[in-house]
């Protein structure tokens, strides 16, 4: 895997040219919120000073046309990501309710006693409370895998956590409170 440099695309970032306590901003609450690039700030003005209309919920023009450009978008991120199809991109406003969806709707359906949710010392509570509540609610049980010293998953004890009972296993590729970039466990 190539490094990705930071200096290239963080002029693209208005907010990252603030500086804070003598520093230029340093910004890793991606779960929460993520900073926008000035083109897709532009984009979001356009939008709302010449098209602004409900998606899928007009038969007028500017619903047509932001339902088409919605559409669109979907089409391109499900390239982007492998799909096969556009209707296996869903749209949410965040980690923290894309989360709660699948623990909602796949958790409560696919959980029972016993079963597993092997989760990492790392995460966000956005990827921690929904798994708790679903949890209780089925009586499936959450696992947690340690991390090392210097703030990596500590691959061996979650291979070793690992078992016939682990349904679901929901991790962080980068840390919003450490900034680790996690790789991705074989």
């Amino acid at each position: 895997m190539s490094a990705f440099d930071v200096a290239t695309v963080r002029p693209d970032f208005p907010i990252l040219g603030r500086m804070v306590h003598g520093r230029p901003l340093t910004y890793l609450d991606n779960a929460a919120t993520s900073q926008k690039p000035a083109v897709v700030i532009e984009a979001l003005r356009r939008y709302y000073a010449e098209q602004n209309a409900n998606v899928h919920r007009g038969v007028h023009l500017l619903s047509e046309e932001a339902t088409a450009a919605y559409e669109r978008a979907r089409e391109v991120v499900a390239r982007f990501l492998g799909l096969t199809s556009s209707r296996g991109c869903v749209f949410v406003r965040g980690a923290t309710e894309g989360i709660n969806l699948v623990a909602e709707c796949w958790g409560r359906t696919h959980l029972r006693a016993g079963d597993e949710i092997l989760l990492t010392q790392l995460e966000h509570h956005a990827n921690i409370v929904p798994w708790q509540a679903v949890a209780e609610r089925t009586g499936a049980k959450i696992v947690v895998a340690p991390i090392t010293p210097r703030g990596d998953i500590d691959l061996v004890a979650f291979r070793g956590l690992l078992s016939a009972r682990t349904k679901l296993v929901a991790f962080a590729h980068v840390s919003n409170a450490l900034g680790t970039v996690n790789r991705r466990p074989r």
